[in-house]
This record gives C-alpha cells, sequence and structure tokens, in this order.
C-alpha cells in the first residue's frame, strides 16, 4: 500500500495541497465564532456580500488567462517559450487592469454600480480604496497560485497559502479586538489587503524569474482566443454565483444573508475539495496526450470523488447540528440547518460539473463553455426573481442547485460526445 502511495503522483500531490487546504477551512470554522462574536450579524453580513462582488471582479479581471497558462505552458517544451508565454500573459493583465479599473475609478462610474448592487444602506465611500486594493490583491493572488499549481510547484504553494492564512487571521482578529470602536468591516478589508500584499510582493519574484522578456504577438492572440471567451463567460459565472446574493439582499436583508453565507461556508467544504483536485489534476491532465487513457482516467477518478464528498457532506450536516447544540454557531443562525442540504446537493453538482468541464479546456472549445453560460445565466436570473422574492434563502439555494445541475449536464454530454466520437468503451479497463 505505501509503494502505491509513493507511484501515485495524482494521491501524493493531492494529500499535500489538501492537507493545507484543510487547515485552511478547518481554521475558518474554529476561528468562525470568534468572527461572528466580534461583528454583527449585519456587519457580517455586508462584508461577505462585498467580500464576493470583489472576488467576482477580480475573475474578470484575469481575462481568462489562467486557461491558457495552465494548457499551452505544458504544450511547450522549451523553457525559454514557457517563459515567454508567462511573461506575455503577464502584459495582458496588466494592459486589462489599466483598461477596466482605471477608467472606472477615474471617473466614478463604481458609484454607480455600488447603487445598482446595494439596496441597503452602505457607506461606500469609506471602503472604496480598500475594495479596489483587495481586487487587485485577489487578482494577482489567483494568477500567481495558478502558475505555481501550473509550474508544479507545490513547495511554494503550500508556503504560499500557509502564510496566507495565519497571517490574514492573526492580524484580523488582533484588528477587530484592539479596534473594537472601529468599523469592524474597514478593519477587515484592511488586514487582509495588507497581508495578501505583502506575500505577493514577496512570491511573485518565482514568477518573474520564470519570464522571458519578448513581445510575442501571435502568443498573445493564441492566449486570448483561448481566455476571452472564458472571461466574457465569467459574467454568466457572475450572475449564477453571485445573484442569489443580489437577490437575497434586496428582499431579505442583511440579517437573512448573513444565514445564507454561514449555509454557503459549510458547503464550501465541497468545493473546497473540488479545487484542491482541479488545481492538481488539470497539470497532469493536460500532460497526458492519449485521449482514451485520458478519459479513463478521468471516469475511475470522479466515481471515487462522488462516493467521497457524499460522505463528506453527511459529516457536514453532523457537524453543524452539533455545533449550533453545543452554541458554537449562535442560535439566531438556526435556519443554516434547512437550507444547508440544498447547498451540499449543489455544491456536489458544481464539483462533479468542474471536472468533467475539464474537456471543452482541452479541446480548445472555450466558446461552449461561452454560450453555456450565457443561457444558464438567463435561466437562474428569471428563477432568482420568482423564488428569492417568495422563499428567500431556500429559493436562491434551490436556483443555485438547478443552475449547476444544468452546467453538469450540458459538461457530461459534451465529455460523452467524445467518448463516442472516438469509439472508446463506457467502462472497462485500458
Amino acid at each position: 500500500m505505501w509503494q502505491r502511495f509513493k507511484n501515485n503522483l495524482l494521491l501524493r500531490r493531492l494529500l499535500t495541497v489538501l492537507s493545507l487546504d484543510v487547515l485552511v477551512k478547518a481554521s475558518a470554522f474554529i476561528l468562525m465564532p470568534l468572527y461572528l462574536r466580534l461583528m454583527t450579524q449585519a456587519e457580517y453580513g455586508i462584508f461577505n456580500y462585498i467580500l464576493s462582488i470583489v472576488y467576482c471582479y477580480s475573475v474578470l479581471l484575469n481575462l481568462g488567462l489562467y486557461v491558457p497558462q495552465s494548457k499551452l505552458f505544458h504544450d511547450f517544451t522549451d523553457q525559454k517559450e514557457k517563459g515567454r508565454l508567462i511573461y506575455n500573459i503577464n502584459l495582458l493583465i496588466l494592459g486589462g487592469m489599466l483598461l477596466l479599473v482605471v477608467p472606472v475609478y477615474c471617473f466614478g462610474l463604481d458609484f454607480h454600480i455600488v447603487k445598482l448592487l446595494f439596496t441597503n444602506t452602505v457607506d461606500y465611500p469609506r471602503y472604496r480604496w480598500l475594495i479596489l486594493l483587495m481586487t487587485l490583491t485577489a487578482l494577482l493572488a489567483y494568477m500567481l497560485t495558478n502558475f505555481f499549481y501550473t509550474a508544479e510547484r507545490i513547495d511554494l504553494i503550500k508556503q504560499f497559502n500557509l502564510m496566507r492564512v495565519i497571517g490574514i487571521n492573526v492580524i484580523s482578529l488582533s484588528a477587530l479586538y484592539f479596534l473594537k470602536k472601529r468599523d469592524s468591516i474597514q478593519v477587515r478589508f484592511m488586514a487582509i489587503g495588507f497581508v495578501e500584499g505583502a506575500l505577493i510582493l514577496t512570491y511573485y519574484i518565482h514568477c518573474i524569474r520564470v519570464m522571458q522578456p519578448k513581445i510575442d504577438k501571435k502568443l498573445m492572440i493564441r492566449s486570448l482566443k483561448l481566455g476571452l471567451p472564458i472571461m466574457f463567460n465569467t459574467f454568466s459565472a457572475i450572475v449564477i454565483n453571485y445573484g442569489d446574493k443580489f437577490f437575497l439582499e434586496r428582499y431579505s436583508g442583511y440579517n437573512q444573508l448573513s444565514v445564507y453565507y454561514l449555509a454557503f461556508s459549510f458547503s464550501s467544504i465541497i468545493s473546497l475539495i473540488s479545487l484542491s483536485l482541479q488545481n492538481v489534476w488539470l497539470p497532469l491532465f493536460f500532460k497526458e496526450k492519449d485521449l482514451q487513457r485520458n478519459m479513463y482516467k478521468t471516469r475511475k477518478m470522479m466515481i471515487r470523488l462522488t462516493l467521497g464528498i457524499i460522505a463528506l457532506s453527511c459529516a457536514i450536516m453532523v457537524a453543524l447540528v452539533v455545533f449550533l447544540w453545543l452554541g458554537i454557531v449562535p442560535a439566531n443562525y438556526h435556519e443554516t440547518l434547512y437550507v444547508l442540504p440544498i447547498m451540499l446537493v449543489s455544491q456536489i453538482l458544481a464539483c462533479l460539473g468542474l471536472q468533467y468541464s475539464n474537456y471543452l479546456f482541452y479541446f480548445e472549445k472555450t466558446v461552449f463553455v461561452l454560450l453555456a453560460g450565457i443561457a444558464i445565466s438567463v435561466v437562474d436570473t428569471l428563477m432568482n426573481m420568482y423564488f428569492v422574492a417568495r422563499f428567500s434563502i431556500y429559493g436562491a439555494a434551490f436556483t443555485l442547485l438547478v443552475s449547476n445541475a444544468l452546467f453538469l449536464t450540458i459538461y457530461y454530454w459534451f465529455y460523452s460526445y467524445y467518448r463516442k466520437k472516438h469509439n472508446f468503451p463506457s467502462y472497462g479497463h485500458l
């Protein structure tokens, strides 16, 4: 058994990355009662609502370039070509920031966006520059960690994420405790921005060392052809992943929103497993050029993944019951118990869909991701308008469940189409 473990590269890397991700998530749950007591329920809801906007905008700003960074890096065999790819992708990221951020802040367009996104009162001018700082650090942190995974620098991933979770939590909790009279939302934004900014300045040097400073227009165009459909699909993803919070803020207020975010925090353990697997699996996935072997490995992994996350979902439900019973989670969050099962099923479907979506990137058919995203975002918006207004957090959770089910159906169909096209068997060994 030990020899099998040593020979299984995917399992070794997954356990390495996952152990750190579990530590990150475990620390969030262990420290959650402290955050819930150092912030009011409304502040907790507002903070997470703004944070979700920040992450949505940062994903938009990466122009979908994490896809060509992951795929083309393994298409090239020469280190200079790989270095030129990383250099040109970072130039495109810089250009995207100048094009999409500077005009928004210079002309005050962000104030109009805030009026659209917030129905209830929020002191946006107080958070404006902190939100910009967090958006940029979130963007750079995402591209940096994607580079580390792509270059298979698991050691750097471990260091970066460990310093990140320790730094953010220690400084955030210390600041909230000693600066009780200050705005707790502002305090948390300052702590996160400071820690992530310092870490990016420290670790980006590893990315810079790889770069070959030569502008390659053909490579830029190829990268944009792969990335831009993903960027435009990000609009659809924002509608789906942010739409539920938008309509909850509009129809239900921050208290219900805080309950929804707490349920989301529990269910996001599934997405944590999924993203950890995706980050480790993707470089190996793109390296495997034998399509039949690739599909066989994927199917084998999917069976194990499905059984594992179903068992984990049951454990999460038990944990929430225990937390409520012991008073670790305050009683005013009791509705979390009823909405969490829906969100767990939704996350399971999203996890499976993510793995099947890799084949759209494998065959460079990212335009289909865009088309699927547009169609499902329309359905998602209409359902949110109807169900959230009538059923609050339960309507939002149900809508997200339907959207993730549709994504899984589409991605699985695409996977099945290519399997049948090449006359590969559904079952059996290679």
